[in-house]
């Protein structure tokens, strides 16, 4: 008798190595504001330094000393 198993290990893929994708700062910056809305704290601030008209203003954050 075959079980679930059995059919799953028929049915798997070859195995295709991780690719990294090199993005614009066109592309990233969509990408980045919408993880930064989210609440990602990393992405808010590589937002903020690689972009910093565009960061979202946060009042919880606090000030940078001058």
């Amino acid at each position: 008798m075959k079980t679930p198993h059995d059919e799953n290990k028929k049915k798997r893929q070859p195995y295709e190595k991780p690719t990294a994708t090199k993005l614009t700062p066109e592309q990233a910056k969509p990408k980045l504001l919408a993880h930064a809305m989210k609440g990602d704290e990393g992405a808010s601030e590589l937002l903020d330094l690689i972009f910093p008209n565009v960061a979202p203003k946060d009042s919880t954050k606090p000030k940078k000393a001058s």
